[in-house]
């Protein structure tokens, strides 16, 4: 569905949904005034807050060429592209349409990546709000395509270290999963929870997560894989279980078809649990390796395993890697709001004190002083 204009494109949303101008306002967070004036074309909000406004509701703004003289004056307002084949009936609220709620799931997931945690909450929390109906009801579509929403709203809360919010909302994806009999939902939700626990270093609840999803059948090879991940993260923080925690990683990587951002995020876990079990070489390889592929696809794990990767060269000595890594990690930090990540950069910065006598380390330092966050 195509609008050329903002009046037109309002005016197709609300046809679409079924919407009325009060409907319309309440999801885009503005007066119904607003509504009525921008469906007319009496008000221009000018196209990045059309942009942030449309988002809220699953649509894009696209800048589309006339001709290839003339790359950027024809502006067209489509729906996202996922959005196309799963737009609800006007008798349909799009929260009760298994196919747009999994589309905000994506979208949930899309903005974390690239963005962070912080600028993701309330819109996570907003849909959240909005899921009730699938937990009562009977459709299992609906109910597994809400415990998507939820994990991903529980991550979000998760790298904004919301830990009881995340924990809870995690819990709520594995009700509604289990409700929707989605063992793929299942497998998720547990590790969803597992990973919630590691990062506050709750080893044994983060291993009882992992192994309760181990546990269901005809898991795809690649759930199978992260819920190993997280057994072996877990374990890796358990006094005695190194050895184990080694052998379930290994498991974890033998696994194809990952996305190129997932095979990121596995690495940098391998070499943050190596890194705690004090396996240095082995640590840096892995967690280089995660830098180098998350600059491809996510700024979030660019940043993140970046900063990893500096406290792996302070933990192995190595003050002169770390004070060039370090340089570069304060260039690329502010491009990511995380709690998360920018108490990981404070406790590098810390540990970093050590070398800070060295001019190398001295300058750097300086530099990544300059962008941390209050």
């Amino acid at each position: 569905m195509d609008g050329n204009g903002l009046p037109e494109a309002l005016r197709s949303i609300m046809g679409l949904r079924g919407w009325s101008q009060l409907d319309l306002a309440r999801e885009l967070g503005v007066s119904q005034s607003w509504v009525s004036q921008a469906s007319r074309g009496m008000r221009d909000p000018g196209i990045a807050r059309t942009e942030r406004l449309l988002n809220r509701i699953g649509w894009e703004v696209r800048i589309s060429p006339i001709s290839e003289d003339d790359p950027v004056r024809r502006r067209e307002f489509v729906a996202a592209a996922a959005s196309i084949t799963f737009v609800p009936t006007p008798k349909v609220g799009p929260y009760q349409d298994p196919g747009y709620v999994r589309q905000l799931a994506e979208r949930l997931a899309h903005d974390r990546y690239q963005q962070g945690g912080i600028p993701v909450v309330s819109t996570a929390l907003r849909h959240l709000r909005k899921v009730g109906p699938a937990v009562s009801g009977s459709d299992r579509a609906l109910q597994e395509a809400s415990s998507d929403l939820a994990c991903e709203a529980a991550r979000v809360l998760y790298d904004s270290r919301r830990y009881a919010a995340a924990e809870q909302t995690g819990v709520f994806a594995l009700d509604l999963a289990r409700r929707s009999g989605s063992t793929r939902a299942q497998a998720d939700a547990y590790s969803t929870l597992s990973r919630i626990n590691i990062d506050q270093r709750r080893g044994d609840r983060g291993a009882m997560y992992a192994r309760l999803g181990l546990r269901l059948g005809d898991l795809p090879p690649a759930r199978r894989a992260w819920l190993r991940l997280r057994l072996g993260r877990s374990l890796a923080l358990l006094p005695g279980q190194e050895r184990a925690a080694r052998e379930v990683l290994e498991e974890a990587l033998v696994v194809d078809g990952l996305p190129t951002y997932g095979m990121s995020d596995m690495l940098g876990n391998v070499g943050v649990a190596m890194l705690g079990m004090r396996e240095h070489g082995g640590a840096r390889s892995a967690i280089a390796e995660a830098v180098r592929l998350g600059a491809q696809c996510s700024t979030l794990l660019f940043v993140a395993y970046q900063a990893w990767e500096v406290e792996a060269a302070l933990r192995a000595g190595d003050a002169p890697m770390a004070a060039d890594r370090m340089t570069a990690l304060a260039r690329i930090a502010p491009l990511v709001s995380s709690v998360r990540v920018n108490d990981h950069i404070a406790g590098v910065y810390r540990l970093s004190g050590r070398w800070a006598g060295l001019p190398e380390m001295h300058d750097a330092r300086e530099q990544l002083h300059s962008v941390m966050r209050a």
